[in-house]
């Protein structure tokens, strides 16, 4: 559904994006990950229509933006990092006017906002003015107005930035009830976040894309940059040492983390945690051996992101 190809925004000699390269499939949710300054914003404004490459094109389901902007254009909805509302309308008025600036009309465009309102959970506010919405209603009207009118492609810009806990999950569920029907691609730098909302992830640094993974694939990359802390006893250290070499796959690494109040601690990392403890419990049993913990050491998003750049 969007096809971005060799991609690259200079303004002067300050690089903001270069060769970018990457595609979404149809239905996918896709998190377009970096830090602040990363060339983001510059990315989903090119996709988006609102900025003009130095180099390279973006088609939408086969339309280049640049080619047949009005084309592409109408299979995007698009969500700014601010929404673009306005605060002496209300809900319904402001959706209205958005309709009719899709070129939506009656009676689809009344079906249309009934459908986005519910989806987005404004019917019981949806008569106030704009003005008088927390952020996280607000966010909730900036992504009705990107979803009026069921496009094919939903872009989004930071939707989960500024917003409280209770907000943040409450929208995530709405992002990915988007899966399937619409192919969506959220910038953002709050990667946990992200991380429970995508099916794949474009890591981008400094206007360069670092690496693609799938959900399962990053999923791997946290076991293997993940620790297992094993405590054992029952034997001499030496023997114990022994003991572990013999638990884990070829891949695998184990390290001596010294000694605890009544056995010794290893940290073994591995890329299949599931064989190496049904390893580690047989043959402890036929060892001897006691395990006296087991404990997963916990690798953050951030932590993968900073190998990734």
């Amino acid at each position: 559904m969007i096809q971005v190809s060799n991609l690259s925004k200079f303004y002067g000699e300050k690089r903001a994006i270069s060769g970018l390269n990457f595609k979404l499939e149809k239905g996918e949710i896709v998190g377009l990950l970096g830090l602040n300054g990363a060339g983001k914003t510059t990315t989903i404004r090119i996709l988006t229509g609102y900025l003009i490459p130095s180099a390279g094109d973006a088609s939408i389901d086969g339309k280049s933006i640049f080619d047949y902007p009005l084309e592409a254009k109408q299979k995007i909805g698009y969500l700014p990092e601010t929404p673009p509302l306005y605060e002496d309308m209300t809900i319904s008025e402001y959706l209205q006017f958005v309709g009719r600036i899709k070129k939506i009309e009656e009676p689809k465009l009344t079906s249309e906002m009934e459908k986005v309102i519910e989806k987005t959970n404004l019917g019981h506010v949806k008569d106030k003015l704009i003005g008088t919405l927390s952020l996280g209603y607000r966010k909730r009207v900036g992504i009705a107005q990107a979803i009026l009118g069921d496009p094919e492609i939903v872009i989004m810009d930071e939707p989960i930035s500024g917003l409280d806990p209770k907000q943040i999950v409450e929208i995530r569920s709405l992002i990915r009830s988007l899966a399937g029907n619409h192919t969506v691609l959220i910038s953002s730098h709050i990667l946990t976040e992200i991380y429970k909302t995508c099916d794949k992830f474009l890591f981008i640094h400094k206007g360069s894309l670092k690496q693609e993974l799938s959900l399962s694939r990053l999923e791997e990359e946290m076991n293997r940059l993940a620790g297992w802390e094993v405590g054992l006893s029952g034997k001499p250290k030496e023997d114990l040492s022994q003991f572990m070499k013999t638990v884990i796959s070829e891949n695998d690494t184990v390290s001596d983390m010294g000694s605890g109040k009544e056995e010794e601690m290893f940290l073994v990392r591995t890329t299949n945690p599931k064989q190496f403890k049904e390893s580690l419990f047989s043959k402890a049993l036929s060892s001897g051996i006691q395990i006296e913990s087991l404990k997963k050491q916990e690798v953050s998003l951030e932590q993968i992101f900073m190998e990734k750049i």
